[in-house]
């Protein structure tokens, strides 16, 4: 209901500007089919700068979008960790980018030294309860036994 209100608004302030703007047709004596003429002519103008001024401001708007969320990406892939340095041993945090080649400059020695990122795999494990009973388990502690008050 909103959307509808303010274009009916819009419509009718488009209205008003183009009578406006056709009225010299009247006052200089001019025939009303010249005034209809100009005020549809000014109505139509109007429309399509319009047309033009939302395409342009919403294709702006689209593309801060994109450039705001592929930041937002960046930042959440940065993992800062803390790592020694390989001249000075002194440690430093230092922004993690997994696929980029991530170095840094020592704020003690201020030597540069690359970070080198290993992975390896880990086996699994499997709970040897149920999950049920592991709840009745946990349910049943009572939390008072460590108070030494």
């Amino acid at each position: 209901m909103g959307k509808f209100i303010v274009g009916l608004i819009s419509l009718v302030a488009t209205a008003v500007i183009s009578f406006i703007a056709a009225a010299p047709f009247l006052l200089f004596g001019l025939s009303w089919a010249s005034y209809w003429s100009a005020f549809a002519v000014i109505f139509a103008i109007q429309l399509f700068l319009g047309g033009c001024w939302n395409y342009f401001v919403n294709t702006k708007n689209r593309a801060e979008q994109r450039r705001l969320k592929a930041a937002d990406e960046l930042a959440d892939a940065v993992q800062n960790i803390e790592i020694s340095c390989a001249y000075c041993h002194s440690n430093n945090m230092v922004p993690i980018l997994v696929g980029h080649d991530n170095r840094f400059i020592c704020s003690t020695c201020k030597e540069k030294n690359a970070v080198m990122i290993s992975c390896a795999a880990a086996r699994t494990t499997d709970p040897i309860m149920p999950k049920a009973e592991l709840a009745e388990i946990f349910r049943n502690l009572d939390v008072s036994e460590g108070d030494d008050n």
